[in-house]
């Protein structure tokens, strides 16, 4: 039975692994925010496993004003849930060969937990990146 509306869309909840870095890029649009966040997203174990738990690290592209409230609000550690588009992408290596991969475009971006006590998080100024970073 096919699907009535197929959908490409991923749910990941996780920790950041490191701080965002807010940086602004032209566009066919004009100027927009870009920042990616690095998340760890902790696989589950079943209760008679012997294996530590583990996780999977995912690079997550963040546009706009969206991105600009994640650097100026999360931090490396903190939870957050995001929920996303996969698009495929492809390029041209070093060595002549043509790559593939696929890249996790934020359409939405949630704050999971508080800042730690003795933060406060509009007083920490977005950290920037030069544009061809």
């Amino acid at each position: 039975m096919p699907y009535p509306s197929p959908t490409n869309s991923v749910t990941l909840i996780g920790r950041l692994t490191r701080d965002p870095e807010l940086r602004v890029v032209s566009t066919s649009a004009g100027q927009r925010s870009v920042l990616t966040l690095g998340l760890a997203v902790r696989r589950p174990t079943r209760p008679d496993d012997q294996d530590p738990s583990t996780a999977d690290f995912f690079d997550v592209t963040v546009w706009g004003l969206e991105a600009e409230n994640c650097a100026r609000y999360l931090r490396r550690g903190r939870l957050a849930a995001v929920s996303a588009r996969i698009e495929p992408t492809s390029w041209d290596a070093g060595d002549g060969s043509r790559r593939r991969g696929m890249e996790i475009i934020a359409t939405a971006v949630e704050f999971l937990d508080r800042p730690p006590r003795g933060t406060d998080a509009t007083s920490q100024p977005p950290q920037e990146a030069p544009a061809d970073a």
